[in-house]
C-alpha cells in the first residue's frame, strides 16, 4: 500500500466561523483518509476544536507575527511535509514566509475565503495586496467558489493559470434528518440565520424584514457571535420585535437548530461559499438568500432556493412569507447539498495534493482538471 504524504494545515485559530470549522474539518478528513496530519494555529481557541481529530498533532505558534513566522520556520524543519495548506487572514503570508526562512521543500498551497477578508487587519490587507507575489510562489491558490476566484484573478491579480476553485466540502450528520413536506408545515414559523454576527452578513435588513413579517407567531432565531450583537438588538427592540428575536451565540454543533426551524435566511451582502445554506439543504429547509456569488452558485441562481437583492428588506420579507407559507418539497435540497458532502468533495482537495506533488516531480498537470 502506497504511503500517503504528510500534509501540514495552517490558519489562525479555531474560531467561530465557517472557515475555522471547514479547515479543521478538513484536515480530520485527510486523517481519517491515511494522511499524516499536522495542525498549526496562531492562538488556541475552543470554538471549532471538537472538530479537530484529536489524534492530529496541533502547534500553536503564540502572538507576534514575527515570532510566529519564525516558531512554524521551525515546526516546518522538525516534520517536513510534502504540502503544506493555509487559510484565513494572513495566514498565507506567514506561511509562505516562514518556509522561505526554513528551506524546507514543501508544495503550498494557499487558499481565500472571503471577499472583505483583506478589511480585518493589517497583514490580511498585505495579503490580498501581495497577491501577485503570493500566487506566483505557491504551488496552487484555491478559492472557495467560481465568483471569488475571478476576483482574486481580475481585481488583486492572483496568476490566473494556479488559481483553482474548489466548492468546500460541508460536513453535516450521517444521520442529519430530512423533513418531508408535510412536516415542514406543520412546524411553527421559525426563521433561522446562521454566520458570524459582522458588518457583512447585514442582519439590519433581516430584522427590518421579520418586522414586516404578517405573521405575529413567527420567531427569528440568529446562531452566531460578533461585533454587532448589541446593535441588532437594539434594532430588533426599536422595531418591536425583540421579544420574539433569539440569539443564543455560535453553537458548534448547529444541528438541532435546523431541525426546528421552517426555513433557512442569508442577508449578506457578499458571500464567497456560504457553508450555512448548504447544512440547511441538508436538513430540508427551503432557503432564501441574498445574490451574492456563492450562494447563487449553490442555488444555481434561484432552482433550489428564493434570491432577493442585497439590502432589500421589503422584497425579502415577501420571499420569507412565500416561503413560509410553503415550504416546497425537501428532497430535492437534500440531493443538492449531497453534492457539498465530504465524500463527494474531499477527493477534489486530495487529487490537487497529487497533483502539486506530481508536478514538483516534474510531471506536467492540469490545474483545470481537479474539479470543484
Amino acid at each position: 500500500m502506497m504511503q500517503l504524504p504528510k500534509v501540514l494545515f495552517y490558519t489562525h485559530g479555531l474560531v467561530d466561523g465557517g472557515g475555522e470549522r471547514l479547515w479543521s474539518c478538513l484536515a480530520s478528513a485527510f486523517k481519517t483518509r491515511g494522511y499524516d496530519v499536522v495542525f498549526v494555529v496562531d492562538f488556541p481557541a475552543s470554538d471549532n476544536l471538537q472538530n479537530l481529530d484529536p489524534s492530529i498533532r496541533l502547534h500553536v505558534l503564540g502572538k507576534g507575527h514575527v515570532q510566529a513566522v519564525r516558531k512554524l520556520a521551525g515546526i516546518l524543519k522538525d516534520e517536513r511535509p510534502a504540502v503544506t495548506l493555509s487559510a484565513i487572514g494572513g495566514s498565507n503570508t506567514k506561511l509562505l514566509a516562514a518556509i522561505a526562512l526554513s528551506g524546507v521543500e514543501t508544495q503550498p498551497i494557499i487558499t481565500y475565503h472571503g471577499y472583505e477578508e483583506w478589511k480585518s487587519g493589517l497583514l490580511s490587507l498585505a495579503t490580498y495586496v501581495t497577491l501577485p507575489i503570493l500566487s506566483a510562489a505557491s504551488a496552487r491558490t484555491v478559492a472557495v467558489s467560481d465568483g471569488l476566484r475571478n476576483t482574486l484573478v481580475k481585481t488583486w491579480h492572483s496568476k490566473s493559470g494556479k488559481t483553482i476553485a474548489i466548492h468546500n466540502p460541508v460536513f453535516f450528520p450521517d444521520d442529519t434528518c430530512v423533513a418531508s413536506r408535510d412536516e415542514l408545515l406543520r412546524r411553527d414559523d421559525v426563521i433561522l440565520a446562521v454566520g458570524r454576527l459582522a458588518p457583512v452578513k447585514e442582519y439590519a435588513t433581516l430584522i427590518r424584514a421579520f418586522a414586516r413579517l404578517k405573521r405575529p407567531n413567527a420567531r427569528l432565531v440568529i446562531l452566531g457571535k460578533g461585533p454587532e450583537e448589541a446593535k441588532i438588538r437594539a434594532l430588533a427592540a426599536r422595531l418591536g420585535v425583540a421579544d420574539r428575536v433569539s440569539m443564543p451565540g455560535y453553537l458548534p454543533d448547529p444541528w438541532k437548530a435546523y431541525e426546528t426551524a421552517k426555513c433557512f435566511v442569508l442577508t449578506s451582502r457578499s458571500e464567497p461559499f456560504g457553508n450555512v445554506i448548504v447544512e440547511a439543504l441538508a436538513h430540508g429547509l427551503p432557503v432564501v438568500t441574498t445574490a451574492c456569488s456563492g450562494p447563487l452558485e449553490i442555488l444555481q441562481h434561484g432552482r433550489f432556493g428564493k434570491i432577493v437583492p442585497v439590502g432589500d428588506d421589503l422584497q425579502l420579507a415577501d420571499a420569507i412569507n412565500a416561503t413560509l407559507a410553503d415550504p416546497g418539497d425537501p428532497a430535492p435540497r437534500r440531493v443538492r447539498a449531497d453534492e457539498f458532502s465530504f465524500a463527494v468533495r474531499v477527493p477534489a482537495y486530495e487529487r490537487l495534493v497529487a497533483e502539486v506533488l506530481a508536478e514538483a516531480q516534474g510531471v506536467p498537470s492540469d490545474a483545470s482538471l481537479v474539479p470543484r
